[in-house]
């Protein structure tokens, strides 16, 4: 045989073998092998060619979607969830090598009902956003213009009439009714009163712990639109068909960990503790107690003190005794509202403040036989200071402070024994004064001091916190341990 005509026969051979191995590059190229991958995934829909994008009802959609769920009150994604583990590095990798648009995504990102309509609001948008920003910056497909939507629910009563439904709640009548009839009029205020009105309330508590740990959470389905071409398939073997597909895991939290919010502190300034008063020769510690209380927003606080030093040493003739009460309020720098400042990242109020303050008291104060003082006054101004939280949670705290202002006191001197008739004796303190007895009026002088009024590094404890039961409010008054679990 020729060399030309072996050349030829080898050819044919290759070719031959090479129509031997068509059915399995042409099984790549079938919609219904890619589709095999996808299968455990059932919230990834396709659209083949130009077909329309089909339609999802919200019962599909509940069933369907891939759900993240939220600790309360939180935004970020939780690290340890494994559903967003597996959609990175087994998932999107994935769609990134095959040949597809990203047509469109359904996004619905939700907040149970507990908390303020305004703070649901923003759990729902930002929940649904950070599971879009994830999948957005992984996903290196070709992005219809009008594919990212988000569909917030500030409070999912679809979804929880979804889930009761399929529990078969004995309620789910009931709470379908309500919410078909408040929500027609947009009316979730009035659909969360009757809510908790219901049964005496042990409805809402029973939804409570049932039901709103899974609604706060993100839901999406992604649709995408195939153009199978040969050029755009992986590459043979890239992926091993033989290998046991991973199946989608959700977590839902079963107790969520729930942090207190301040209400009222108790603080008192050590500084005051290490006083020591010239005059009197000695230290002399000032017991000084002090409250403050916090809104649920805004920058404003308001707070109330005491300070009562009352130190008396008889025979020596040394007195330092004083009341003096002090009124304030507080505009922090950083604002106390609970959009910027959610529970569990710390005390809502820190940093930098600045305060309005006004104050009186009286004093008895002497030094020696000869120099006693005895009066009242008041006085106002302003100060400044910082306040650094000493734990994670901002319960315990530290203030660093500093106020100048405008003091006026009116007062009379005294001494011991009479001061006409230095004969006399009778062991008891008289003003100063040596005019006729008919001519004496009490506090005939004056004193006034601008300047400053107090410094003060003062340690401060939160004792009460917000509860549910409050308007408005949805901070338990206990912090308990989170505990997770895991649904297939």
């Amino acid at each position: 045989m020729k060399h030309r005509e072996k050349r030829i026969l080898l050819a044919l051979l290759l070719l031959l073998v090479g129509v031997g191995k068509m059915p399995l590059f042409a099984q790549s190229l079938n919609p219904d092998s890619t589709a095999s991958f996808y299968k455990p995934y059932p919230f990834i829909r396709f659209v083949d060619g130009n077909d329309s994008l089909p339609s999802i009802s919200d019962d599909d959609f509940f069933h369907s979607s891939a759900k993240v769920t939220f600790p309360v009150n939180k935004i970020k994604l939780p690290t340890n969830s494994l559903l967003l583990h597996e959609l990175e590095n087994v998932v999107i990798p994935q769609l990134n090598r095959d040949s597809m648009q990203l047509l469109r995504v359904r996004m619905r990102g939700a907040a149970s009902p507990e908390g303020p309509y305004r703070w649901n609001r923003y759990l729902g948008e930002h929940r649904g956003k950070a599971l879009l920003t994830f999948l957005t910056d992984r996903l290196q497909v070709p992005v219809d213009e009008e594919a990212l939507t988000l569909d917030n629910d500030i409070e999912d009563y679809r979804t929880l009439c979804q889930m009761m439904r399929n529990n078969n709640d004995s309620a789910y009548t009931f709470v379908q009714t309500l919410t078909d009839a408040y929500l027609a009029k947009n009316d979730p205020a009035g659909l969360k009163a009757q809510l908790k009105q219901a049964q005496g309330g042990r409805l809402w508590r029973r939804i409570f712990k049932e039901y709103f740990p899974a609604l706060r959470s993100a839901r999406v389905m992604l649709f995408f639109r195939r153009y199978p071409s040969p050029l755009q398939m992986p590459p043979l073997g890239s992926v091993d068909m033989n290998l046991p597909f991973p199946q989608p895991v959700s977590i839902d939290t079963v107790a969520d960990l729930e942090y207190r919010r301040e209400l009222l502190s108790v603080k008192t300034n050590l500084l005051f503790y290490g006083a020591y008063i010239p005059g009197y020769n000695r230290w002399c510690p000032i017991p000084n107690i002090a409250v403050e209380y916090y809104p649920a927003g805004g920058h404003f606080t308001f707070g109330a003190s005491l300070d009562i030093p009352w130190w008396q040493h008889y025979h020596k003739h040394k007195f330092f005794q004083i009341r003096n009460w002090q009124v304030e309020a507080r505009y922090y720098l950083r604002s106390g509202d609970l959009i910027n400042n959610p529970p569990g990242q710390g005390a809502a109020f820190r940093g930098f403040y600045v305060q309005g303050y006004a104050h009186a008291g009286v004093f008895g104060i002497c030094f020696d036989k000869n120099r006693g003082w005895v009066g009242e006054g008041g006085g106002a101004g302003v100060g400044a200071g910082y306040v650094l939280p000493l734990t994670k949670r901002g319960h315990w705290r530290l203030e660093f402070a500093a106020q100048v202002g405008y003091f006026r006191c009116s007062y009379d001197p005294y001494q011991y024994e009479n001061l006409i008739n230095t004969d006399y004796h009778d062991d008891r303190y008289y003003y100063k004064w040596d005019g006729p007895a008919s001519a004496f009026k009490r506090r005939q002088y004056r004193w006034n001091w601008f300047g400053p009024t107090r410094v003060g590094v003062t340690l401060s404890y939160d004792i009460l916190y917000r509860r549910n039961h409050e308007p408005g409010i949805s901070f338990k008054s206990t912090e308990r341990r989170r505990k997770w679990k895991l649904k297939d």
